[in-house]
């Protein structure tokens, strides 16, 4: 069992609810919901995380992911909108007392019994299993949003230059277009060629290269993105959240 579904849960027991709730859900029905739908399940709070960007790593990189929304958990919202955004596979669940305070026609939302008596827990487990193998098989090869903001889109037509000559500060991990930024110059010796197609395609964690705007840096992970290619770089400048393409931004580093 190779596959890893992230969990959010909140962090701590919401008013009104007994001492060790949450973790009793999470044991009860999140985890084994989780192995009964062949993935591993991985929660947030069950690590520590150094850096706050290793959890938004985790959201982006996890196969499924899945937000528990009761008791308003804000990092929840949050863990959703980034997955969302990205068109990743997502579900949600909450107790019956909770509500999600937007439409939710379109998500995948688990309904549970907060009193986890036996006959509910077990009803729980089977339609939350369900939806996670129906949620891993309906990915989307391109999001709306992903489109209609032109993310990871390199093209001379996008490089139009601001009327006001200034720029947006960039994010220490995201998705972006790096045209507006400044070109490395003059190359260091050991920067070989741009990747052809078929060479950015083989790329693998661990590999080392070459960009354009951010220096020399290694391969974290790949995470394939509708035809594009995901990837997170550790660059001497922070962690790059890129779209991998056959460009001049990306070369070889030379042994």
């Amino acid at each position: 069992m190779d596959k890893t579904c992230f969990i959010i849960m909140p962090l701590n027991d919401p008013d009104g609810y007994p001492q060790g709730h949450v973790n009793r859900v999470y044991e009860y029905v999140v985890a084994p919901a989780c192995r009964k739908a062949g993935f591993f399940p991985n929660r947030a709070d069950g690590s520590v995380h150094i850096d706050p960007f290793d959890v938004v790593k985790e959201v982006i990189d996890s196969e499924l992911a899945i937000f528990d929304m009761s008791g308003h958990n804000q990092l929840a919202s949050y863990g959703l909108a980034v997955r969302h955004a990205l068109g990743l596979p997502v579900v949600l669940i909450r107790d019956v007392h909770s509500y999600i305070p937007f439409q939710t026609v379109d998500l995948n939302v688990v309904e549970y019994d907060d009193s986890l008596r036996i006959d509910t827990v077990q009803k729980a487990i089977d339609g939350l299993s369900e939806s996670l193998q129906k949620a891993s098989e309906s990915k989307l090869q391109k999001h709306e949003i992903i489109t209609r903001l032109g993310i990871g889109l390199h093209s001379s037509s996008a490089e139009t230059p601001s009327s006001g000559g200034s720029s947006q500060p960039e994010a220490p991990l995201s998705v972006s277009k790096t045209s507006h930024l400044p070109v490395i110059s003059p190359l260091p010796d050991y920067v070989g060629d741009p990747f052809n197609a078929e060479e950015i395609l083989k790329l693998k964690p661990g590999d080392e290269l070459f960009h354009m705007n951010y220096g020399k840096g290694k391969l974290n992970s790949v995470k394939k993105l509708g035809k594009d290619e995901l990837a997170t770089i550790q660059f001497d400048a922070g962690t790059k959240l890129l779209v991998l393409t056959a460009s001049d931004h990306f070369r070889k580093v030379r042994s």
